[in-house]
C-alpha cells in the first residue's frame, strides 16, 4: 500500500467514524465505493467521495471543519462541497429520498440523474478491516450507466468502463 492509499483510508475511517458518532450516515462511492464492494484495494485512487442524504449537507459540513477538514469553494453548495484533511482530497455530495424509494440529486446540474431504491443501504461492508457504509452495486452502476446522458454529463474514461464490467459481474453474482 503506498502513502496516498494509506492517508486515503485514514480519512475514510475520520469521516465514517465522525459521521457514525453523530447520526449521519455517509455512503463511499465511485473507485473507494467499488472497493468496498469487492472487499479489497484494487487500485490507487485520486480522492474519497461519499453521499449525504441533503438533509444532513450543512450539519455533516459544520462537523467535518470542526473536526480538521478545510472546505474548499469549489463546488455548488447545493450539490456537494470538496474538502482536504491531512492532505488527502474528499468530498461530500447530496442526495434526496422519494417515496418511490428512489434517490436523485435535484439541485444543481446533474438533476437528471436517478438512482435505483436500494441505493444507500443500512449494511456496512468491510474496507482494509474497518465497516463503511457504501452505495450499493446497483447505485454505482446505475450512476455510471447513465452519466455520459446526463445534462452535464461526460462520456465514459476507460477506467468507468472497467468499473462497469466489475460491477456488472457483482451485480449477478
Amino acid at each position: 500500500m503506498d502513502e496516498q492509499t494509506a492517508k486515503q483510508l485514514r480519512v475514510i475511517r475520520e469521516v465514517t467514524g465522525l459521521m457514525r458518532a453523530h447520526d449521519i450516515p455517509a455512503w463511499l462511492f465511485g473507485g473507494w465505493g467499488l472497493d468496498a464492494r469487492i472487499g479489497r484495494i484494487t487500485r490507487a485512487h485520486g480522492d474519497v467521495e461519499f453521499w449525504v442524504e441533503r438533509v444532513h449537507a450543512e450539519r455533516s459540513k459544520a462537523l467535518l471543519v470542526e473536526a480538521g477538514a478545510e472546505a474548499l469553494p469549489t463546488q455548488p453548495p447545493e450539490e456537494s462541497c470538496e474538502f482536504t484533511l491531512g492532505g488527502v482530497a474528499f468530498s461530500t455530495a447530496y442526495f434526496d429520498r422519494h417515496p418511490d424509494g428512489s434517490f436523485s440529486q435535484p439541485l444543481g446540474r446533474f438533476a437528471d440523474w436517478l438512482f435505483p431504491p436500494g441505493s444507500f443501504g443500512d449494511e456496512p461492508v468491510p474496507l482494509d478491516g474497518t465497516p463503511v457504509l457504501a452505495m450499493s452495486v446497483r447505485g454505482m452502476l446505475a450512476m455510471k450507466e447513465q452519466f455520459p446522458q446526463l445534462r452535464h454529463g461526460r462520456p465514459w474514461r476507460p477506467k468507468d468502463i472497467a468499473d462497469m464490467a466489475v460491477l456488472r459481474e457483482l451485480a449477478a453474482e
